[in-house]
C-alpha cells in the first residue's frame, strides 16, 4: 500500500480551503467568471457571505444561490454559507427589529446612591428618561462595603410602573445598588439575545430555516454547512487600554450586563438566600465577589453554548450539514463579554471545527512579542502568536466532535501590501500550531479597488499575484491533509486562565506559552471545565506517572498561570496527580484563594493553606523552558537556542511527521536536531510548496527565513536532492527590465540596469505588476546539476533558462533546479511580481511599511 505522505505528493489530498466570496448582487456572468476563478486555484469549496446582499433571503438571494449551485456542480465545487444578512452573526436578518420584547436583548445594569444618614422617607426616582426600557429589578443597601438590611418600599406611577424607591436610610453613609432590567445597550442593540434560547431561535426562523426550505434538497450534497462570523454578547462594544485588551472582563463598573429569564433562574438557584446581596460584586473586583463573579460567568458562558452554539450545531447536525466559525477572540475577549463570548471552549462547542481569525496585521513576521501599532490601537503580538491559534487547536483536540478540525479566517484586513509570501508565512504559523482548514479572506465581486478590507484574490484580474495563488493553495490543502486525521503530539497541559480571571488577579497565558513554544515545547490549553464536567471530558491519570488524558489527547504534566483564585476541581486533580507522580505547576505565585465552594459561598472566597496545595510546584515562567528540555519535552532538541523555529509532531494512519518552521523573515535556521530521547531525526524531507523531490534527511536542518518543511520520520528521500554545489557563476549584468500590468500580457518597452535595487523608488514609482528581466551569463565549464539562487526577491519569481521554464518561488528560497548545463552562454529571464500596494492605497497600509520592489539579488548560479 502506498504510503499517505506518498498519495499526497502524487496528487491525492483533501481540500482544507474555502474563502470567502462576497455576495452582493452581482450578475451573473461575474459570479460565474470567480467560481471559475476559484476552482483554477486548486480550491474545492467556498463560503458565500452576503456583505450585504441586497435581497438576502429573498428572490433575489434564492435566484442567485441556485445559480451558484448550479455552476458549483459543474466546477466540482462545495458550498457554505455565512449565516446572517451582514456580520458579526446575530442581526437575524433585521428580525430582532420587530420581536416583542421578550425576544430581544435584554441587559441587567445598576446605578449607584450615596445616603448620609439618618435620613428618613429617603426617595430614589427609579424612572430613566433616557431609557423608556428600563424596569426595576431589586435593590441593596451596604455600608462599608456590606449588605445591610433596610426597608424600602416602591411606589408606581399611574401606569403600574415602579416610579420611586422610598426608605429610612440608617445612621452613617449608605450606598443603595439599585439595579435595573434594560433593552437598550450602546452596541447591536437589534441583535438577538445569546443567554435566552428563543431569543437565539430567531436567527434560525430568519436564516436557517428558509435555507433549508429553498436549497434542502442541497444539504449535504453541494451545499456542506453554515459559519457563523465573530457572534457574541454584544452587552457593550468596549475600549481598549493603551496594552491592547478588552475592559470588558467581569467587574467592569459601568457594564450592562447579558441577561435572560433562565439566567435569573440560575443565578438564583446558586447563590441561594443571599441572591440580591451579591449581585453588587458583578460591578466591582473586590475578592469578596469572587464567588458570585465567577458564578455569573459560568452560567453566561454555559447560556451561550447552549442557547447559540449548541442549539445552531444541532440544527445543522440534524440536517445533514455542519456548523462552524469563529467569535472575537482579539484583545483577550475570549474570556470576556463586550464582543466576546466568555468562554472560548464553550463559545465553539456546538460547532464542528474549532474556529480563530487573524485580521488587520495581528501578526508581523519578525515580531513575536510587545505591541504593534494598526492606526486605532494596539495589538498585543504575543497572544496573536502564542495563544490564538492555540485556542483553536486546542478545542480541536479536545472535542470528539470536531476530529480534530481547527480553522482559521486568514489573510483578511491586512492591506495590500500582504502578499503571497506573507501568506504562505501566516499559513505556516497555523499549520504548525495545529490549524489545518483556512477560510481565506476574501474574493470580492465589487469593482476594484474595493475598499473593504483588501486584500482581495484575483480582483477583476488586477490583482496581479494572482497567477501564482494556486501554488499557495495546493501547498495548504497538501500540508493540512497530512496534518489531519491523526493526533499532535502535545506534551504539556496549559490551564485556561479563564476562570482564575474572572474570580480576580490573573496572568494571561501568553507569557508562559511563548516560553513554551519558543523552546519547541508543545502544549494545549485546557480549560478547568475538563476537569469538572464528566460528560463531556473523560480524564484519566496514568498509573504509573506518566501523565493523564483528556478525551484521548495525552499530556505529561499540567502547567497553571500565575493567578491568585483557583477552582475546587483543579485543586483535586492537582492532588490526585501529584499521588500517581504526575507534574502540576503554578507559574510565579501560588494561587492562595479559592472561588468555588462552600465558605467561598458564604465569604466571597476561601482562603487556601499549604494541605490544600501540596501537589502543586512553584515554577518561574523564565525558567519553564529549561525544566521542560530537562525532562525531554521538546518537539525538536537543537544543537543551540532556535527561538524562531516552530516544530510539530503528527501521528498519522503509522506515520510520523515532523513539521519544522522558520518564522523570522531575515535570518536563517542552520542547525542539528534530534528527536527529545536523542535518537536522531532521520527521514525523507518534503517540499510541498514547490513539489521538489523528497531529500534524505539526517538532523541537519537549514531552513531559510519563510521556509518550512515536514519530515516524514523513517522514509526515504534523495541524497542528490540534498545538496547544493559551490557558486559557478555570480550574473551581474547588464539587465534589460521591462513592465506589464495587471490585467494584460504586454510589456513596454525594456530599460537598462547596471545593477539590482528597489523599482519602486527609481525607474518604476507606483507600478504595481510583473516586471521581466532578461539578462545572459557565461558558464566557464559544464556542470552536471545547477541551481539558480535569485537571493532577494519581492516578491514572487517565475525563471526560464535557455526558453525552459524552471518554475515559481512565491517566497524565500528563491531557488531554481536547473540542471545540467554545457559551458558557454546561457539566456536567463526573471519574471517578478510585486504588490499591489505600490500602486494601490489602503487604510491597513497607514502603518505598515511597503517591501522594495523586483529583483534585488544577488543572483548566482550554483553548480
Amino acid at each position: 500500500m502506498t504510503a499517505y505522505y506518498q498519495q499526497v505528493l502524487e496528487g491525492t489530498y483533501d481540500n482544507h480551503v474555502l474563502p470567502f466570496l462576497w455576495m452582493k448582487g452581482e450578475s451573473h456572468k461575474t459570479i460565474a467568471e470567480y467560481l471559475e476563478k476559484i476552482a483554477g486555484a486548486d480550491i474545492h469549496e467556498v463560503c458565500l457571505e452576503s456583505r450585504p446582499h441586497p435581497d438576502f433571503c429573498g428572490e433575489g438571494w434564492w435566484r442567485d444561490l441556485r445559480f451558484v449551485i448550479d455552476e458549483c456542480k459543474q466546477l466540482g465545487l462545495k458550498l457554505w454559507i455565512l449565516d446572517d444578512a451582514h456580520f458579526p452573526t446575530g442581526f437575524a436578518n433585521g428580525a430582532v427589529k420587530e420581536a416583542v420584547p421578550e425576544l430581544r436583548k435584554i441587559v441587567l445594569t445598576h446605578r449607584t446612591f450615596d445616603i448620609v444618614g439618618p435620613t428618613s422617607a429617603a426617595s430614589i426616582a427609579l424612572a430613566n428618561m433616557l431609557d423608556k426600557t428600563e424596569r426595576f429589578y431589586g435593590v441593596t443597601f451596604m455600608q462599608d462595603g456590606s449588605p445591610v438590611d433596610v426597608a424600602y418600599r416602591v411606589i408606581d406611577d399611574a401606569d403600574g410602573n415602579p416610579s420611586r424607591l422610598v426608605f429610612d436610610a440608617p445612621a452613617g453613609l449608605t450606598q443603595a445598588c439599585v439595579m435595573f432590567t434594560s433593552g437598550k445597550t450602546s452596541y447591536n442593540e437589534d441583535y438577538i439575545n445569546m443567554v435566552d434560547r428563543a431569543s437565539v431561535a430567531q436567527l434560525i426562523d430568519a436564516v436557517y430555516e428558509p435555507h433549508f426550505e429553498h436549497l434542502g434538497d442541497e444539504f449535504g450534497k453541494t451545499i456542506l454547512g453554515f459559519f457563523s462570523d465573530e457572534p457574541g454578547f454584544a452587552n457593550e462594544k468596549g475600549t481598549t487600554g493603551p496594552d491592547g485588551i478588552s475592559d470588558t472582563l467581569i467587574g467592569k463598573a459601568t457594564a450592562p450586563l447579558p441577561w435572560s429569564a433562565e439566567l435569573e433562574r440560575r443565578l438564583r438557584a446558586a447563590l441561594g438566600e443571599r441572591y440580591l446581596a451579591e449581585l453588587p460584586h458583578l460591578w466591582d473586583r473586590e475578592p469578596a465577589g469572587a464567588h458570585v463573579r465567577h458564578v455569573y460567568m459560568d452560567i453566561a458562558s454555559t447560556l451561550y453554548k447552549e442557547c447559540f452554539c449548541d442549539q445552531l450545531g444541532d440544527w445543522c447536525r440534524a440536517r445533514g450539514v455542519q456548523y462552524i466559525g469563529h467569535v472575537i477572540e482579539d484583545k483577550d475577549c475570549h474570556a470576556r463579554l463586550g464582543v466576546g463570548a466568555g468562554h472560548y471552549f464553550r463559545a465553539v462547542g456546538g460547532q464542528d471545527m474549532a474556529g480563530v481569525d487573524i485580521v488587520i496585521n495581528q501578526l508581523v513576521p519578525g515580531m513575536d512579542r510587545g505591541l504593534h501599532s494598526y492606526g486605532r490601537g494596539v495589538w498585543d503580538l504575543e497572544f496573536y502568536n502564542y495563544v490564538l491559534p492555540k485556542l483553536g487547536s486546542s478545542a480541536a483536540h479536545l472535542d470528539p466532535k470536531k476530529q480534530g478540525r481547527c480553522m482559521a479566517e486568514v489573510f483578511g484586513a491586512f492591506g495590500w501590501h500582504e502578499g503571497l509570501r506573507e501568506m504562505k508565512w501566516i499559513a505556516d504559523h497555523f499549520l504548525v500550531r495545529g490549524v489545518n482548514w483556512f477560510v481565506p479572506h476574501a474574493f470580492s465581486m465589487a469593482a476594484f479597488p474595493d475598499w473593504d478590507c483588501p486584500p482581495h484574490f484575483y480582483a477583476h484580474g488586477q490583482n496581479p499575484q494572482f497567477a501564482h495563488f494556486g501554488q499557495l493553495m495546493s501547498y495548504m490543502n497538501r500540508t493540512a491533509s497530512l496534518l489531519s486525521g491523526g493526533r499532535a503530539t502535545t506534551p504539556v497541559a496549559l490551564l485556561y486562565h479563564a476562570d482564575a480571571e474572572w474570580a480576580g488577579e490573573a496572568n494571561f497565558m501568553q507569557h508562559a506559552a511563548s516560553e513554551l513554544m519558543r523552546a519547541q515545547v508543545d502544549f494545549d490549553i485546557v480549560p478547568a471545565e475538563a476537569f469538572e464536567d464528566a460528560g463531556r471530558y473523560a480524564v484519566e491519570i496514568a498509573a504509573d506517572g506518566s501523565g493523564f488524558s483528556v478525551n484521548g489527547q495525552a499530556y505529561r504534566c499540567l502547567v497553571m498561570p500565575g493567578a491568585e483564585f483557583v477552582g475546587g476541581a483543579v485543586l483535586d486533580f492537582a492532588a490526585r496527580a501529584a499521588a500517581a507522580g504526575v507534574a502540576v505547576y503554578a507559574l510565579d505565585e501560588l494561587p492562595n484563594k479559592r472561588y468555588d465552594g462552600d465558605t467561598a459561598g458564604r465569604e466571597g472566597f476561601a482562603s487556601l493553606d499549604a494541605t490544600a496545595l501540596a501537589g502543586i510546584k512553584l515554577l518561574a515562567t523564565t525558567e519553564l523552558a529549561g525544566t521542560f528540555a530537562n525532562t525531554g519535552m521538546q518537539t525538536v532538541v537543537c544543537a543551540g537556542p532556535q527561538p524562531w523555529l516552530r516544530a510539530l509532531r503528527y501521528e498519522r494512519a503509522g506515520e510520523s511527521y515532523l513539521m519544522l518552521v522558520n518564522e523570522h523573515p531575515k535570518q536563517g535556521i542552520s542547525t542539528q536536531v534530534a528527536l527529545a530521547d536523542g535518537t536522531p531525526v532521520a527521514g525523507a524531507r518534503l517540499d510541498l510548496l514547490n513539489g521538489t523531490e523528497p531529500a534524505a534527511f539526517d538532523g541537519t536542518l537549514e531552513l531559510a527565513p519563510y521556509e518550512s518543511c515536514i519530515v516524514v520520520l523513517g522514509a526515504t528521500g534523495s541524497a542528490g536532492a540534498a545538496t547544493v554545489g559551490d557558486e559557478a557563476a555570480c550574473i551581474d549584468g547588464p539587465w534589460a527590465v521591462a513592465f506589464s500590468a495587471p490585467g494584460t500580457d504586454a510589456f513596454g518597452e525594456p530599460v537598462e540596469l547596471a545593477d539590482l535595487h528597489d523599482l519602486s523608488s527609481a525607474e518604476f514609482p507606483g507600478k504595481a505588476g510583473t516586471f521581466r528581466y532578461r539578462a545572459s551569463f557565461v558558464l566557464g565549464e559544464a556542470a552536471t546539476r545547477t541551481v539558480i539562487d535569485l537571493g532577494e526577491v519581492f516578491e514572487t519569481a517565475t525563471v526560464a533558462l535557455d526558453g525552459k521554464s524552471l518554475d515559481t518561488r512565491i517566497c524565500p528560497p528563491y531557488r531554481f533546479e536547473a540542471g545540467a548545463l554545457l559551458a558557454g552562454e546561457h539566456a536567463l529571464t526573471i519574471d517578478i511580481i510585486n504588490t499591489l500596494d505600490h500602486a494601490v492605497p489602503d487604510v491597513f497600509g497607514m502603518t505598515e511599511p511597503s517591501e522594495p520592489s523586483g529583483l534585488l539579488g544577488p543572483v548566482r548560479v550554483l553548480g
